[in-house]
Formats: C-alpha cells, structure tokens, sequence
C-alpha cells in the first residue's frame, strides 16, 4: 500500500533529524533557550551548532520534546523555516520571541498578524519550559525530499509544513503563518493563546492514502507536472462544453490589448465571467461557503505545439492562489466583489485592476515605469507596445481537495498545492516560470536582467 502523509513524515523525520541525533558526530538534540541571571538566553550547544553556517542551503526545524528521542513519535514539530544564513535567521528568532515575552501582555488589537508566530511560539514556550530544540539540514546533503524528488529549501520548507499540517495534532503547535489555509490563520488570530488548548476544526488528514498513487523514483518533476495538467488542465482544454483555454486579456486580431475606460489592460469577458463562476462556489453574499472549496487556484500559461502529442503543450507563466478566507477577516477582500456581485473588479480573487492586484501592477509596469510586474511585461508583451508576443491564457478552479489531487497524487489544501505545483513547474520550464516567491534563488526570475519600456498612453 502506498504510504500516507503520516508515514512519510515518519519516514523523513526518521532519515534526517533521528539519524543526525543517532550520530556520535552530530551535537544533536540541540536545546534552544536557557536562562542567564534569570534573562532569556540561546543556549551554548545551539551557539555552536549555528556558527559559521552564513552561506548554505539549510532547512531547520524548532520541535518540542523530552529526552530520550527515539523516535519520530517523540518529536513535535513547532516551526519550519528556510535560510541561506541560518546562523542570523536563528539569533533574529530568538531576540523576537524574548520580545514577545510574557505572553500575559498580549493584547489584540485587531489587526492581521496581532498574535504573531513570535507571541505562538512564546506561549509554546511558557508551557513548555526547557523542551524546545533547533535542527538544521544542509538541503544539499540529501538527494531527495519527503516524496521521493529532488528538492530545493523554498519547496522543501512548503512541503515539510504540508505533511506536518495534515496531522491534526500538530496544528495548535505549529507557529507557521505560510503554506497553511488561511482559514487556520483566521481561527489562530480569533482566539489568539487560546488557540494552544482548542481542538482544531479541520479533520486529520495524515492518515489518508494517497488518492493518485504515484511512483517518483520513476518520474522525474517534469513528468509529475505533465500527468498533473493531464488530469487537471487538458480535460477542460478538450471539452467542447468549456471555454478553454480563456484568453487573459481583451485583444484585437493584432494582439494589442484593449483598456479600460480607467486606462488599465483589460481582460476578456470571458475570463471574467469565469473567476466570478468559480468563485461563487467559494462564497455567496453572506461570505465564505459553507464546503470544500478553499478558493482559486490558478495559472497563467501559454501554448506550443509539439510533434508527440494529441495536443498542445502548456508553457507556465505564473502559479498562484486566491483563498476565500481572510487572515484577519473571514472573507477574503479578493473575494469581496464576487461575493456581493458588484460590477466593479478591483480585486477579483487577485486579477483586479487595483494597484495591489496583478492586472493593476501588469498595468503599471507598461504605462508607469512600476517594476513590480516589470518582469511579466517584458516577457509578455513587446517592447514598448501592448501587444503581446502571443497569446497569453489563464486556467482557474475552486480547488477542492476532496475532488482535485495534489501532483503528488494525494489531497491537499490549496495552501499546500501551490507551492507543490510552483516547484514542478519550476523544473520543467524554469526559464519560463514568473513566480518569485518559491523558487530557487538561482532560478532565471532572480538571475535576469528584465527590462520593458514603457508604453506610450495613446
């Protein structure tokens, strides 16, 4: 039977921290505070642990327990993170989580992040006296991550949260505030320290078998995101009853994008038409539904044609989500005109024309000289125009993660699947790709010297 997310995690944990503390060699278990003259302190072990390691690939990992650590049973997970410069990522963790001590002072003042990861992990702390403890990997010592591919430390840090949020367990002591489901975060920031004693709402999803299972000593992340789209994308690219694929943008028969009455690119009716019907399955005109649906997943691609093939192949351009919950709110402000069927598209599950939405900031990189988005317009558009090299399209569904499959053939949550998605997307078509966040710091988006002139408003 193919393992469930539990018995990877088990599998991982026991493979890499258990073997680092087994070791004779390794200084682990490493303690993470100690008290000098009564202040909060690192610990000696842990100083020495963390120096020198300033330039590297390290994953690390802050887990409760008590000695002796024989098995993965033993360990509770608390905080993963990703660093090059480990040593300072570390020392900073540290100096904030004193800050946020005594955890008594806290007080809600009503906005997003006010029980910050620092004040969870200070109220973990006052419970947990001296049992918390650090761990760092050098990503590069390892061939594989938990799945079985080779990894980098941005993917790995989204997929190890994955595999621990799955297990119901763990979520009132899991500090991370990325790659878990806003709903999460929403209920964290609601109930603030409570939240250390509540039974979380979501069920355990750690022992689920994968729905797809799928062989990855086999299968290279090239061919995951192939049978991906296989499942997911080209079903709806065959079937004469959708639209696909949907053109991004309103165009002429040139190519050259249509504006708004605001002067901002605008999208196809159809497009249009599609975010609000998918995103209506999300929320209605009271809020979030009530269901599985946990937002949008969407990707921005275009199409070649190939010789092997009974159809076109998809080109990512950008992988993104929009969840229906807020963080601090319940709804999400992308989902605030869908909600209340407004007409006006600011917004809109993050393809709004707003400043802040990516519609708005494609709009501003071509007329403004903005370089948010400066990158999408000189690999969309040509120079100096708003024409586009090509077609560009966009694929979007409310995700659902009793229907859809994770590449990784199991269930995932929305928060989980886009960085699993980002990461096989970045090794089949890295020069492509146009996501920043979750790809390798080498990766052609960082290493490119993108530059768009800007367009001369008619």
């Amino acid at each position: 039977m193919a393992p469930s997310k539990a018995a990877l995690w088990t599998t991982w944990i026991n493979e890499t921290l258990l073997e680092d503390i087994r070791a004779s060699d390794q200084p682990d278990p490493v303690p993470f505070l100690t008290t000098d003259d009564g202040a909060l302190a690192t610990t000696d072990a842990l100083d020495q642990y963390r120096y020198g390691k300033n330039d590297g690939e390290y994953l690390y990992l802050i887990y409760l327990a008590d000695k002796p650590i024989t098995t993965p049973a033993d360990i509770t997970p608390v905080y993963v993170g990703e660093s090059r410069n480990i040593g300072a990522r570390i020392y900073q963790h540290y100096k904030k989580l004193r800050d946020a001590l005594p955890i008594d002072d806290w007080e809600d003042d009503g906005s997003w992040g006010s029980f910050s990861k620092y004040d969870h992990l200070a109220a973990i702390r006052e419970r947990a006296d001296n049992r918390l403890h650090i761990w760092i990997l050098d990503v590069n010592t390892h061939e594989t991550g938990p799945y079985g591919t080779a990894t980098y430390r941005h993917e790995l840090e989204a997929k190890v949260i994955g595999l621990i949020h799955a297990h119901a367990e763990y979520r009132t002591t899991l500090t991370n505030r990325e790659f878990v489901p806003n709903r999460v975060l929403h209920e964290i920031g609601t109930l603030g320290p409570e939240w250390l004693t509540t039974d979380p709402s979501a069920p355990d999803r750690s022992r689920v078998p994968p729905q797809e299972p799928i062989d990855t000593a086999r299968h290279s992340k090239a061919d995951l995101w192939r049978q991906w789209l296989e499942t997911h994308v080209h079903p709806d690219l065959s079937d004469a009853t959708t639209a696909d694929p949907i053109p991004v943008f309103a165009t002429d028969d040139q190519l050259r994008v249509k504006l708004t009455d605001a002067g901002r690119l605008k999208r196809s009716n159809t497009i249009d038409a599609r975010i609000r019907a998918e995103g209506q399955n999300c929320v209605h005109s009271k809020g979030v539904r009530d269901g599985d649906h946990e937002g949008l997943l969407y990707i921005m691609y275009q199409l070649t044609e190939t010789e092997n093939s009974d159809h076109p192949r998809i080109v990512p351009r950008y992988i993104g989500k929009a969840e229906a919950y807020g963080k601090k709110k319940e709804l999400s402000s992308n989902f605030t005109e869908i909600a209340a069927e407004r007409a006006s598209t600011r917004s809109f599950a993050r393809w709004g024309e707003g400043d802040y939405w990516h519609v708005g900031e494609l709009s501003m990189a071509l007329f403004e000289n903005d370089t948010r988005k400066e990158p999408w317009a000189s690999e969309l558009f040509e120079q100096g125009t708003r024409r586009l090299k090509e077609q560009v399209y966009l694929w979007t569904r409310a995700w659902n993660q009793q229907t859809h499959v994770g590449p990784y053939g199991y269930q995932a949550s929305l928060a989980e699947v886009e960085p699993q998605l980002i990461g096989l997307a970045q090794a089949a078509f890295p020069a492509h790709l146009l996501n920043k966040s979750g790809v390798p710091d080498d990766a052609p988006i960082h290493s490119t010297d993108f530059a768009f002139q800007t367009v001369q408003h008619p």
